[in-house]
């Protein structure tokens, strides 16, 4: 029922006040994740089928300007299946294949090594680079959280204090210890929530309580924005949550629906949004924000 109410108010709010502006670049198969570096864009596409879990090796990385033109439609030649959550980290580009972890340099395009998950999981999804020998990545099949070491090529589960069902985006606050997560739920329902795991303790704090099937996640300028897919269709949504003002919640007013919203990165001032179920991407300019509800 939240999720229906929150469907209607923002048809609703669709029809007054200006959208936020927003630019699409089409093209892709079924585009996952994005990252950027302080030159290019790196878009994760799952192949021609929408198999996020075949290893049928039609998987690739392109590369990207910062206005969305390709620059190289398959600069990392490793043979990948299923590519979805991103990475960055200084000349290293992570990849999350599967059931494996890819690390790519991401001057040459060549592969550096990789971590193998296999029995553990599937589905693989996000990133989130915690320090130079550190990762953590959600195997959203398993509602499972790992952590994993650079140095050995090892990794262990987290083990939070609740179940955080069909954990899939991540982010990373180092100084404040913590690791943002949302969910994409389970059995079909949706139950996704979203919050942040303190790792001092991993202790999951919820942040609001309205449930959804939530993807990709980040925070800019204080400033936590997230995706919910509402349904398997185009009726996406773009959040935000301002943590310095008692996590006021906020929907953004864009031109249209999302279909299917994945994992966004910020570049220029632009939210990059994968829509997957429409082969584009959404920039979304946030330096003026344009919301419309609370």
């Amino acid at each position: 029922m939240k999720n229906v109410l929150l469907t209607l108010s923002l048809i609703l709010g669709l029809t007054s006040s200006k959208a936020q502006e927003v630019t699409k670049v089409g093209g892709f198969n079924y585009p996952e994740s994005v990252a950027s570096d302080a030159t290019f864009l790196y878009v994760a596409d799952i192949g021609a089928k929408m198999k996020p879990t075949d290893k049928d090796g039609d998987g690739k990385i392109i590369r990207l300007d910062k206005a969305g033109k390709v620059v190289d439609n398959n600069f990392f030649k490793e043979i990948l299946n299923a590519p979805k959550g991103l990475a960055i980290d200084g000349d290293i580009l992570f990849v999350a294949d599967v059931d494996r972890i890819v690390a790519f340099d991401i001057k040459t395009g060549k592969k550096l090594y990789e971590v193998d998950f296999v029995p553990q999981t599937s589905f693989l999804n996000d990133i989130a680079v915690w320090d130079k020998t550190t990762l953590y990545v959600s195997a959203t099949d398993k509602s499972k959280l790992f952590k994993v070491n650079l140095t050995n090529k090892t990794f262990e589960e987290v083990l939070t204090d609740v179940a955080i069902d069909g954990i899939n985006g991540l982010y990373a606050d180092k100084g404040a210890s913590r690791l943002y997560v949302n969910g994409f739920g389970t059995n079909n329902q949706v139950n996704g929530t979203i919050g942040y795991i303190n790792l001092k303790d991993n202790k999951f704090t919820q942040l609001i309580q309205l449930e959804g099937l939530y993807d990709g996640i980040t925070i800019y300028q204080d400033v936590l924005y997230f995706t919910n897919w509402i349904a398997p269709e185009k009726k996406g949504i773009l959040v935000s949550v301002d943590l310095l003002n008692n996590h006021k919640m906020t929907v953004m007013k864009l031109p249209e629906f999302i279909g299917g919203p994945a994992d966004l990165t910020v570049s220029r001032d632009n939210l990059v949004i994968p829509a997957m179920l429409e082969g584009t991407l959404y920039f979304v300019n946030i330096k003026k924000e344009l919301m419309y509800i609370n």
